[in-house]
Formats: structure tokens, sequence, C-alpha cells
């Protein structure tokens, strides 16, 4: 069948690169031994298949205008990934490519594997969480609870979050207390009128925080500023009933902390009245460690009161420190330029490096009355650890 097809097929001229083509030859078989006749031919080699021959160099043409070729597009490369040696990260991709000359492996190369745990990486971190983030963070692991044991991040955290600086040399360190105390004594919402039963607190709010660098203090409850105030302890009382300030000698240096409370009036026991008494309270930092404080060992003694019996236009309260009396940031609290409006019956409060207040615009009334009140520590040096400045309108 196939030879009559080849029969019928037309003789095709001969091609020109018939002589480039490779020569397609069968191999021969090779003859077969006759085991009858020891006389047989031996096997003939296989024979070799014919190399592909070379084709015939292509006429040079003459030299002249290089025709214009299209610029050829580079071929894409695939994106380089680069390990990533975290475990649990997935691999990031580079888009740039590397040099034609360069070698793929350098970027392959073995890493050192990252470390997770590294205290100076971690202590940097930790300087930006909120005290109650840091201590669910030192309840992950042992590693983390022994890290968040240093006092310099707890110190850290205490400061930044009272608004106070930590480069002040004149900051005295806690008496056999850890700043991880200080800090949850002092943000972990408990106040002066917690133990309240009563029902007479109404609200309390954070005024601000400020350093004491000496054991001198000055009370102030009215307006104008007096001039003048005497240093003798035994004419305190006196002087508030005049004055309506006073200075004390005997304060414990440190960190000092004020809040801001409204109390029920005391003076009228009716439901329907709505007399408030506003309290200026600071503390020392130190106070609500205390175990003589919570067992109300600890009581308020009365340093005096000032009375005024003609209408008062505000009910204006501070506490400053007596060295730095003359600095720029006390007078930031005495100027009183932070009050608001007069019309503005809503409390306001400021607080410096060095004082803090209170002020209230008042409405008509028949006086106000201030009371000056403070806390010692007995147990230990006498110093004084707290101070109450109650104001109430008649």
């Amino acid at each position: 069948m196939g030879k009559a097809f080849s029969l019928l097929r037309p003789p095709q001229p001969p091609r020109e690169d018939d002589t480039e083509m490779m020569e397609l030859r069968k191999r021969p078989r090779p003859r077969r031994l006759d085991p009858d006749f020891l006389s047989s031919p031996p096997p003939m080699p296989p024979r070799k298949r014919a190399r592909k021959q070379a084709a015939a160099p292509k006429p040079v043409e003459a030299a002249g205008a290089l025709k214009w070729q299209p610029p050829r597009k580079g071929s894409r490369r695939a994106t380089v990934g680069i390990g990533c040696p975290v475990a649990g990260l997935h691999p990031a991709t580079c888009g740039r490519q590397p040099p034609l000359r360069m070698s793929t492996r350098v970027l392959f190369r073995p890493r050192h594997p990252f470390n997770w745990y590294e205290p100076d990486l971690w202590t940097e971190v930790a300087k930006h969480l909120c005290g109650f983030d840091l201590l669910r963070l030192s309840l992950t692991c042992r590693w983390f609870h022994r890290l968040l044991a240093d006092d310099s991040i707890w110190r850290y955290a205490f400061f930044r979050d009272l608004n106070l600086t930590d480069a002040n040399p004149h900051v005295h360190r806690p008496l056999s207390r850890s700043w991880r105390y200080l800090y949850f004594a002092a943000f972990d919402g408990s106040h002066a009128f917690s133990l309240c039963q009563n029902g007479e607190h109404r609200s309390s709010w954070r005024i601000g925080s400020f350093v004491l660098d000496s054991p001198h203090m000055v009370l102030i409850g009215k307006l104008p500023l007096p001039k003048w105030l005497p240093s003798c302890p035994e004419d305190v009382r006196l002087t508030i009933a005049i004055l309506g300030a006073c200075k004390l000698l005997n304060v414990r240096p440190g960190i000092w902390i004020t809040d801001m409370h409204v109390m029920r009036c005391p003076l009228c026991k009716r439901n329907s009245c709505r007399g408030n008494k506003q309290i200026l309270d600071a503390r020392h930092s130190e106070l609500f460690l205390e175990k003589a404080y919570w067992d109300e060992t600890l009581e308020y003694e009365s340093l005096g009161e000032h009375f005024q019996d003609e209408e008062v236009a505000a009910a204006f309260c501070a506490v400053v420190n007596a060295k730095q009396f003359a600095s720029p940031s006390t007078a930031s609290v005495l100027n009183r330029a932070w009050t608001g409006k007069h019309d503005d019956p809503m409390t306001r409060h400021c607080a410096s490096a060095t004082a803090a207040a209170i002020h209230t615009n008042l409405q008509s009334n028949g006086g106000l009355l201030s009371t000056f009140e403070a806390m010692r520590d007995t147990a230990r040096d006498g110093q004084i650890v707290s101070i109450r400045i109650s104001q109430v309108l008649f």
C-alpha cells in the first residue's frame, strides 16, 4: 500500500539545504551466528551515526548603513525572596532586581535568628505602655516578669503619667518603697474619701502633681494673695484667721498628688439642698502605702479657719512649694489666666511642677468659709503627709 502511494506522488525537485540535513540511515542488524557452522563470519560492529555537518557560511554583506532594529524587551526576572528569620512571619518579596553579575547566593546566605527576648528592645517598648498593660505583659512568661521587675521602667511610667520630668535632681527616693507600688497607689482609682460610707462624697478627679524639694509649703485660701507670711509654726492658726493663708515648715519632701473632691454641704441636712463643698486634697505619693492610713490611725488635725463675711466672687485655694514661690512655674498657676470667664460656673483646676490650685466662680452668696487641715505621720517622724483645704458657701 505504501509503495502505491509513493508511485502516485509526483517527483519532487531537490532542495538546497539537503546537504545541511543530517543523514539518517538505519543501523544494520547484526548477522546471526549459525550454531551449525563453525565457519560463520564474526558479527559486524555497530555503525556510528553521522555527525551533523556545519552549515555553509553566509556571504558577508557589504559595509553600509546599519538597519534599525526595535529594542528587545528584557526578560522578566523573577522577584527575589528575602527569607524571614522570625518564626510565624511570611517571607517578604523584593521587587528590586539584583545586578547581572551578582550571585543570588548572597541574598540567601544564612542569617542569625532574630532574638525576641532582647532586654533593651522591650525596655523601650515598655515605656509606651500604661501600668496595667505592663502588669498583663509580666503575666505572660517568667522572662517578662523578671524584666518588668526593674524599677527603672516603673519610675519612667510613674513620672510620665503624672506629667512630671524625671530629670529633677531634687526628687527623693521613696522610703523603702518600690516605684511599681507607688504607681499602683497613685493610679488604682483610690482617693482620700474611698472609705466614706455616708453618701456625702459626690465626685472627684485628679488635678495633677508637683515636686516638693524642701520641707516648706504655702497654703492659700483666698484672693488677693498676701504679700508676706509669718514663718513661726505657733502663729499658723492666727495667720489663717487673718490672712487666709499660712506657711508650713515640717512637710515631707517628695512627690505630692493633688485631687479635687465635691462633697455634700454639711451645714444643711435637707435632702433638697444642692449645696456643695469643694475640697483641695494634697497628699504625699507614699501615703496610701502606709498601713496606719487604712487603719485610720492617722487622722487630720485642724490648722485653722478663715471666714469671709461678705459676698465672694470666686472660691480659690492653692498649695505651693515655698522654695519655688517666685518661679515661673508657680506664677503660671497664681496669675489665674486659666480660670475662664466670670459667668462660667464650672470649676477649673491647674497644676504645675511646683503648685496646684482650683477656682470656682460663685453666684450671689453671704460669705465663704475656708477650713485648713493637715495629717501628720506620728508613727515615723511627725512630718505632714496630707493637706486639705475645704470651702463652703453661706
